[in-house]
Protein backbone atom coordinates (compact mmCIF):
# COMPACT_ATOMS: atom_id res chain seq x y z
CA UNK A 1 0.00 0.00 0.00
CA UNK A 2 2.31 2.47 0.89
CA UNK A 3 4.51 1.95 -2.52
CA UNK A 4 1.08 2.78 -4.09
CA UNK A 5 0.45 5.75 -2.31
CA UNK A 6 3.84 7.04 -2.94
CA UNK A 7 3.76 6.43 -6.37
CA UNK A 8 0.24 8.52 -6.61
CA UNK A 9 1.82 11.50 -4.79
CA UNK A 10 4.82 11.19 -7.11
CA UNK A 11 2.58 11.13 -10.33
CA UNK A 12 0.83 14.82 -9.81
CA UNK A 13 4.30 16.13 -10.24
CA UNK A 14 4.24 15.12 -13.91
CA UNK A 15 0.60 16.53 -14.24
CA UNK A 16 0.74 19.89 -12.88
CA UNK A 17 4.15 19.84 -15.42
CA UNK A 18 7.39 20.91 -14.56
CA UNK A 19 8.42 22.65 -11.55
CA UNK A 20 11.06 25.36 -10.17
CA UNK A 21 13.64 24.05 -8.26
CA UNK A 22 12.05 25.16 -5.27
CA UNK A 23 9.83 27.45 -3.82
CA UNK A 24 10.68 31.71 -3.32
CA UNK A 25 10.32 33.28 -0.05
CA UNK A 26 6.84 33.73 0.85
CA UNK A 27 7.20 37.62 0.89
CA UNK A 28 7.74 37.55 -3.18
CA UNK A 29 4.12 35.51 -3.72
CA UNK A 30 1.71 37.87 -5.06
CA UNK A 31 -1.64 38.55 -3.28
CA UNK A 32 -4.06 36.58 -4.56
CA UNK A 33 -7.21 35.91 -3.41
CA UNK A 34 -9.05 32.98 -5.24
CA UNK A 35 -12.64 31.46 -5.03
CA UNK A 36 -13.13 27.48 -4.89
CA UNK A 37 -16.70 26.17 -5.80
CA UNK A 38 -17.53 22.84 -4.45
CA UNK A 39 -20.33 20.61 -4.97
CA UNK A 40 -19.65 18.88 -2.05
CA UNK A 41 -20.51 19.66 2.08
CA UNK A 42 -17.20 20.57 4.00
CA UNK A 43 -17.22 17.37 6.90
CA UNK A 44 -16.80 14.97 4.06
CA UNK A 45 -13.45 13.22 4.12
CA UNK A 46 -12.41 14.24 0.94
CA UNK A 47 -13.71 17.86 1.42
CA UNK A 48 -11.55 17.75 4.86
CA UNK A 49 -8.51 17.54 2.44
CA UNK A 50 -9.19 19.89 0.13
CA UNK A 51 -9.35 22.41 3.47
CA UNK A 52 -6.27 21.55 4.34
CA UNK A 53 -4.94 21.69 1.24
CA UNK A 54 -6.37 25.62 1.12
CA UNK A 55 -5.04 26.22 4.47
CA UNK A 56 -1.63 24.80 3.46
CA UNK A 57 -1.16 27.09 0.63
CA UNK A 58 -2.07 30.30 2.19
CA UNK A 59 0.49 29.18 4.97
CA UNK A 60 3.29 28.14 2.48
CA UNK A 61 2.82 31.56 0.89
CA UNK A 62 3.00 33.72 3.99
CA UNK A 63 -0.65 34.38 4.09
CA UNK A 64 -0.23 36.22 0.43
CA UNK A 65 -2.60 33.24 -1.54
CA UNK A 66 -5.71 33.18 0.21
CA UNK A 67 -8.77 30.23 -1.24
CA UNK A 68 -11.77 30.78 -0.30
CA UNK A 69 -14.52 27.21 -0.55
CA UNK A 70 -18.00 27.65 -1.77
CA UNK A 71 -19.15 24.26 -0.11
CA UNK A 72 -22.04 22.68 -1.55
CA UNK A 73 -23.22 23.94 -4.74
CA UNK A 74 -22.96 27.59 -3.69
CA UNK A 75 -21.52 29.07 -6.41
CA UNK A 76 -23.37 26.37 -8.89
CA UNK A 77 -24.40 23.05 -9.86
CA UNK A 78 -22.36 19.63 -9.78
CA UNK A 79 -22.57 19.64 -13.66
CA UNK A 80 -22.13 23.11 -13.83
CA UNK A 81 -19.01 23.53 -12.28
CA UNK A 82 -16.72 22.34 -15.42
CA UNK A 83 -17.71 25.36 -17.30
CA UNK A 84 -17.56 27.99 -15.12
CA UNK A 85 -13.79 27.06 -14.05
CA UNK A 86 -13.41 27.09 -18.01
CA UNK A 87 -14.56 30.47 -19.01
CA UNK A 88 -12.84 31.45 -16.25
CA UNK A 89 -16.04 32.52 -14.26
CA UNK A 90 -14.29 30.50 -10.71
CA UNK A 91 -10.63 30.46 -10.12
CA UNK A 92 -11.11 26.94 -9.40
CA UNK A 93 -13.83 24.05 -8.90
CA UNK A 94 -14.35 20.34 -7.13
CA UNK A 95 -16.56 18.11 -9.25
CA UNK A 96 -16.44 14.89 -10.38
CA UNK A 97 -15.04 14.20 -14.03
CA UNK A 98 -17.63 11.22 -14.64
CA UNK A 99 -20.48 14.04 -14.79
CA UNK A 100 -19.06 15.51 -17.96
CA UNK A 101 -19.18 12.46 -20.61
CA UNK A 102 -19.76 14.93 -23.54
CA UNK A 103 -17.03 17.54 -22.61
CA UNK A 104 -14.76 15.00 -21.76
CA UNK A 105 -15.85 11.78 -22.98
CA UNK A 106 -11.82 10.19 -22.50
CA UNK A 107 -11.02 11.84 -19.05
CA UNK A 108 -14.80 10.70 -17.63
CA UNK A 109 -14.12 7.41 -18.01
CA UNK A 110 -12.18 6.53 -15.15
CA UNK A 111 -15.29 8.09 -13.07
CA UNK A 112 -17.90 6.35 -14.74
CA UNK A 113 -16.67 2.86 -15.31
CA UNK A 114 -17.47 0.48 -12.74
CA UNK A 115 -15.50 -3.00 -11.99
CA UNK A 116 -12.38 -1.74 -13.25
CA UNK A 117 -10.52 -0.93 -10.19
CA UNK A 118 -9.78 -3.06 -7.14
CA UNK A 119 -9.42 -0.36 -4.68
CA UNK A 120 -8.97 3.15 -3.95
CA UNK A 121 -5.19 3.65 -4.56
CA UNK A 122 -5.29 2.14 -7.15
CA UNK A 123 -8.06 3.66 -8.99
CA UNK A 124 -5.70 7.04 -7.89
CA UNK A 125 -3.14 5.76 -9.58
CA UNK A 126 -4.05 4.33 -12.62
CA UNK A 127 -5.98 7.63 -13.21
CA UNK A 128 -3.16 9.73 -12.41
CA UNK A 129 -0.68 8.16 -14.99
CA UNK A 130 -3.87 8.13 -17.99
CA UNK A 131 -4.18 11.87 -17.15
CA UNK A 132 0.03 12.18 -17.00
CA UNK A 133 1.38 10.35 -19.67
CA UNK A 134 -2.20 10.02 -22.65
CA UNK A 135 -1.74 12.73 -25.32
CA UNK A 136 -5.61 12.17 -26.49
CA UNK A 137 -6.63 13.14 -22.60
CA UNK A 138 -4.70 16.08 -22.47
CA UNK A 139 -5.55 17.54 -25.45
CA UNK A 140 -9.03 17.18 -24.32
CA UNK A 141 -8.79 19.21 -21.29
CA UNK A 142 -6.98 21.62 -23.22
CA UNK A 143 -9.72 22.30 -25.17
CA UNK A 144 -12.03 22.58 -21.87
CA UNK A 145 -9.63 25.35 -20.72
CA UNK A 146 -9.11 23.12 -17.48
CA UNK A 147 -6.02 21.34 -15.37
CA UNK A 148 -6.70 18.82 -12.86
CA UNK A 149 -4.13 19.91 -9.91
CA UNK A 150 -5.05 16.31 -8.12
CA UNK A 151 -7.87 13.59 -8.00
CA UNK A 152 -10.03 12.16 -4.59
CA UNK A 153 -10.35 8.27 -4.54
CA UNK A 154 -13.31 6.78 -3.36
CA UNK A 155 -13.49 3.37 -1.80
CA UNK A 156 -15.60 0.22 -2.72
CA UNK A 157 -18.63 1.61 -4.44
CA UNK A 158 -21.76 -0.48 -2.92
CA UNK A 159 -25.66 -0.14 -3.09
CA UNK A 160 -27.73 1.05 0.41
CA UNK A 161 -31.15 0.76 0.41
CA UNK A 162 -34.33 0.95 1.92
CA UNK A 163 -34.84 -2.85 1.34
CA UNK A 164 -32.82 -6.10 1.09
CA UNK A 165 -30.79 -6.74 -2.39
CA UNK A 166 -29.91 -10.78 -1.35
CA UNK A 167 -30.20 -12.22 -4.78
CA UNK A 168 -30.14 -11.03 -8.09
CA UNK A 169 -33.75 -11.30 -8.72
CA UNK A 170 -33.90 -8.72 -6.01
CA UNK A 171 -32.28 -6.17 -8.25
CA UNK A 172 -35.76 -6.49 -10.89
CA UNK A 173 -37.26 -3.01 -11.19
CA UNK A 174 -35.23 -1.82 -8.06
CA UNK A 175 -34.81 1.86 -8.91
CA UNK A 176 -30.73 2.41 -7.99
CA UNK A 177 -29.10 5.82 -7.94
CA UNK A 178 -27.16 6.36 -11.01
CA UNK A 179 -24.99 9.14 -13.17
CA UNK A 180 -23.36 9.64 -16.67
CA UNK A 181 -23.67 7.78 -19.20
CA UNK A 182 -22.22 3.91 -18.27
CA UNK A 183 -23.36 3.62 -14.67
CA UNK A 184 -26.85 2.84 -16.03
CA UNK A 185 -25.41 0.34 -18.26
CA UNK A 186 -24.70 -1.90 -15.66
CA UNK A 187 -27.86 -1.61 -14.12
CA UNK A 188 -29.76 -2.52 -16.60
CA UNK A 189 -27.72 -5.15 -17.19
CA UNK A 190 -28.82 -6.48 -13.74
CA UNK A 191 -32.65 -5.38 -14.14
CA UNK A 192 -32.31 -2.35 -12.27
CA UNK A 193 -34.18 0.64 -12.78
CA UNK A 194 -31.16 3.22 -13.06
CA UNK A 195 -31.71 7.06 -11.71
CA UNK A 196 -29.51 9.62 -12.43
CA UNK A 197 -29.01 11.68 -9.35
CA UNK A 198 -26.61 14.08 -7.95
CA UNK A 199 -25.07 13.37 -4.05
CA UNK A 200 -26.91 16.55 -3.17
CA UNK A 201 -30.00 14.89 -3.66
CA UNK A 202 -29.22 11.26 -1.91
CA UNK A 203 -31.08 11.85 1.18
CA UNK A 204 -33.92 13.47 -0.15
CA UNK A 205 -34.24 10.53 -2.80
CA UNK A 206 -34.23 7.93 -0.26
CA UNK A 207 -36.44 9.72 2.10
CA UNK A 208 -39.09 10.16 -0.74
CA UNK A 209 -38.54 6.83 -2.50
CA UNK A 210 -38.06 8.01 -5.33
CA UNK A 211 -34.78 5.82 -5.22
CA UNK A 212 -35.01 2.32 -3.40
CA UNK A 213 -30.71 2.58 -3.53
CA UNK A 214 -27.91 5.20 -3.89
CA UNK A 215 -24.79 3.49 -4.67
CA UNK A 216 -22.04 5.67 -2.83
CA UNK A 217 -18.83 4.28 -0.37
CA UNK A 218 -19.83 3.93 3.03
CA UNK A 219 -17.84 6.61 3.98
CA UNK A 220 -19.88 9.11 2.04
CA UNK A 221 -23.35 7.25 2.99
CA UNK A 222 -21.97 7.79 6.69
CA UNK A 223 -20.85 11.51 6.53
CA UNK A 224 -24.29 12.38 4.57
CA UNK A 225 -26.36 10.66 7.55
CA UNK A 226 -28.10 8.33 4.60
CA UNK A 227 -28.51 5.75 7.12
CA UNK A 228 -31.90 8.60 8.72
CA UNK A 229 -33.37 7.16 5.13
CA UNK A 230 -32.45 3.58 5.21
CA UNK A 231 -31.20 0.81 6.78
CA UNK A 232 -29.53 -2.60 4.19
CA UNK A 233 -25.95 -1.88 3.51
CA UNK A 234 -23.48 -4.44 1.48
CA UNK A 235 -20.38 -6.04 2.15
CA UNK A 236 -19.32 -6.60 -1.14
CA UNK A 237 -18.49 -4.25 -3.09
CA UNK A 238 -18.76 -2.94 -7.14
CA UNK A 239 -15.37 -1.63 -7.42
CA UNK A 240 -13.31 1.35 -6.57
CA UNK A 241 -13.35 4.98 -8.49
CA UNK A 242 -11.12 7.83 -9.04
CA UNK A 243 -13.09 10.68 -8.15
CA UNK A 244 -13.34 14.75 -8.64
CA UNK A 245 -9.92 16.79 -8.81
CA UNK A 246 -9.67 20.15 -8.27
CA UNK A 247 -9.69 21.65 -11.57
CA UNK A 248 -8.09 25.21 -12.20
CA UNK A 249 -8.76 27.91 -15.56
CA UNK A 250 -5.94 26.93 -17.63
CA UNK A 251 -5.63 30.46 -19.08
CA UNK A 252 -5.21 31.71 -15.77
CA UNK A 253 -2.46 29.09 -14.86
CA UNK A 254 0.00 29.12 -17.25
CA UNK A 255 -0.38 33.40 -16.33
CA UNK A 256 0.82 32.89 -12.40
CA UNK A 257 3.87 33.17 -11.75
CA UNK A 258 6.27 30.08 -11.53
CA UNK A 259 6.64 30.07 -7.98
CA UNK A 260 3.05 30.12 -7.50
CA UNK A 261 2.74 26.89 -9.96
CA UNK A 262 5.26 25.50 -7.75
CA UNK A 263 3.54 25.61 -4.77
CA UNK A 264 0.30 24.90 -5.95
CA UNK A 265 2.01 21.72 -7.69
CA UNK A 266 3.94 21.04 -3.99
CA UNK A 267 1.08 21.11 -1.89
CA UNK A 268 -1.37 18.99 -4.38
CA UNK A 269 1.03 16.19 -4.19
CA UNK A 270 0.62 15.45 -0.52
CA UNK A 271 -2.97 16.44 -0.71
CA UNK A 272 -3.26 13.59 -3.36
CA UNK A 273 -1.40 10.79 -0.75
CA UNK A 274 -3.30 12.08 2.17
CA UNK A 275 -6.96 11.53 0.39
CA UNK A 276 -6.20 8.31 -0.31
CA UNK A 277 -5.27 7.82 3.20
CA UNK A 278 -8.11 9.58 4.62
CA UNK A 279 -10.44 7.86 2.58
CA UNK A 280 -9.19 3.96 3.61
CA UNK A 281 -9.26 5.20 7.66
CA UNK A 282 -12.68 6.87 7.03
CA UNK A 283 -14.24 3.95 5.14
CA UNK A 284 -13.18 1.70 7.62
CA UNK A 285 -14.51 3.54 10.57
CA UNK A 286 -18.35 4.31 8.98
CA UNK A 287 -19.75 0.56 8.25
CA UNK A 288 -18.88 -0.20 12.28
CA UNK A 289 -20.42 3.27 13.68
CA UNK A 290 -23.98 2.85 11.23
CA UNK A 291 -24.21 -0.62 12.65
CA UNK A 292 -23.21 -0.48 15.80
CA UNK A 293 -25.01 3.18 16.72
CA UNK A 294 -27.71 3.07 13.94
CA UNK A 295 -29.28 0.24 13.28
CA UNK A 296 -27.54 -0.70 9.79
CA UNK A 297 -27.67 -4.44 8.39
CA UNK A 298 -25.78 -6.06 6.32
CA UNK A 299 -27.33 -8.07 3.68
CA UNK A 300 -25.47 -11.09 3.20
CA UNK A 301 -26.04 -11.16 -0.78
CA UNK A 302 -25.88 -14.49 -1.71
CA UNK A 303 -24.98 -14.82 -5.53
CA UNK A 304 -21.93 -12.34 -6.25
CA UNK A 305 -20.29 -14.61 -8.69
CA UNK A 306 -23.46 -14.20 -10.62
CA UNK A 307 -23.65 -10.84 -10.48
CA UNK A 308 -20.51 -10.50 -11.83
CA UNK A 309 -21.15 -12.21 -14.73
CA UNK A 310 -24.46 -10.58 -15.47
CA UNK A 311 -22.17 -7.35 -15.71
CA UNK A 312 -20.60 -7.03 -19.41
CA UNK A 313 -17.07 -5.67 -19.73
CA UNK A 314 -17.76 -1.86 -18.85
CA UNK A 315 -14.37 -0.89 -20.62
CA UNK A 316 -15.03 -2.88 -23.70
CA UNK A 317 -18.75 -0.48 -24.39
CA UNK A 318 -16.82 2.13 -22.93
CA UNK A 319 -14.35 2.02 -26.20
CA UNK A 320 -16.93 0.90 -28.63
CA UNK A 321 -18.81 3.82 -28.19
CA UNK A 322 -15.77 6.13 -28.50
CA UNK A 323 -15.51 4.26 -31.68
CA UNK A 324 -18.68 5.72 -32.59
CA UNK A 325 -17.27 9.21 -31.60
CA UNK A 326 -14.03 8.79 -33.95
CA UNK A 327 -12.10 7.96 -30.33
CA UNK A 328 -11.57 4.65 -31.41
CA UNK A 329 -7.69 4.79 -31.22
CA UNK A 330 -7.77 6.81 -28.61
CA UNK A 331 -9.84 4.70 -26.21
CA UNK A 332 -7.85 1.38 -27.46
CA UNK A 333 -4.69 2.68 -26.24
CA UNK A 334 -6.11 3.77 -23.11
CA UNK A 335 -7.81 0.66 -22.60
CA UNK A 336 -4.95 -0.81 -23.18
CA UNK A 337 -3.03 0.63 -20.50
CA UNK A 338 -5.54 0.32 -17.53
CA UNK A 339 -6.46 -3.10 -18.27
CA UNK A 340 -2.59 -3.64 -17.73
CA UNK A 341 -1.90 -1.97 -15.15
CA UNK A 342 -4.93 -2.86 -13.04
CA UNK A 343 -3.16 -6.34 -13.41
CA UNK A 344 0.33 -5.20 -12.77
CA UNK A 345 -1.12 -3.50 -9.53
CA UNK A 346 -4.07 -6.42 -7.96
CA UNK A 347 -3.70 -6.82 -4.51
CA UNK A 348 -2.10 -9.99 -3.84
Amino acid sequence: MRRLIRAVAMGFALLAGSTASGALNAQEYPAMNLRLAHYLPAHFPGSVVDQWWADEIEKRSGGKIKIKIFWSESLGKSTELLDLVGSGSVDLAATAHGFFPAQLPLNSAPNSIMFAFDNNEQAAQINQELVSNNKAMQEELRKANVRPLFFHSLAGMRPFCRKKLETLADFKGTKIRSWGEYVPIMWKALNATPVNMQPSELYEGLQRGTVDCVFWPHDLIYAQKLYEVAKFAWGPHLGALPTWPIWVNEKKWQEWPQNVRTLFETVSREAAARDVKAVQEAEAKALKEMVDKHGVVVVNFKEFDQLKAAIPDMVGIWQGKMKEKGLGAEAQEIGTYWRKRRSELAPK
